[in-house]
């Protein structure tokens, strides 16, 4: 087993933290908790579809399992989203895809992104690199639209109350 086997729960963690950073600035560190979390944990999956917690009964799936696509992380997303609210549901979100970018730029076992619309299949790492450039962005408007509204409602009726007097 290489290295790289070892430390990829670190490089999911480190991706994840990274692409929702822009996210505390409004809702706090705990988005870190919440994407490094969800970055990792998807990998619970691998020991489900290979019925054992053997490093290499994990690392032999013919493909990735399906959990591993975007259809599972818009879901996970959502939930957390409407449970702990937007900036976290983005946390959830940003983590998984990074998670799966990540997988789907390496050389190993497919990735299944699409499913259930399309194969699993390996997209190489220019492509994780732009789509992780774009989950960055995606972290710094859902962080610039949560301060904007928590703002609003920071401020509660004050545009359209009279002016104080004397």
């Amino acid at each position: 087993m290489s290295w790289r086997v070892y430390s990829d729960p670190l490089q999911h963690a480190l991706i994840a933290a990274a692409v929702s950073a822009p996210l505390v600035s409004s809702a706090g560190p705990g988005v870190l908790a919440t994407a490094t979390v969800a970055a990792v944990a998807i990998d619970v999956d691998h020991a489900v579809a290979a019925r054992s917690l053997k490093v290499d009964a994990l690392t032999s799936l013919d493909t990735r399992p399906r959990t591993h696509s975007l259809l599972a992380a818009t879901t996970a997303g959502a939930i957390t989203g409407v449970v702990a609210g937007p900036a976290h549901g983005w946390a959830v979100f940003s983590g998984l895809v990074s998670h799966l970018l990540h997988d789907a730029g390496d050389q190993a076992a497919p990735t299944p992104m699409l499913w259930p619309v399309r194969p699993a299949r390996q997209l190489g790492r220019r492509w994780q690199l732009a789509a992780t450039a774009a989950l960055l962005a995606g972290s710094v408007v859902v962080s610039r639209a949560t301060a904007s509204a928590s703002s609003r409602a920071g401020n509660g009726d004050a545009g359209t109350s009279p002016p104080r007097t004397g």
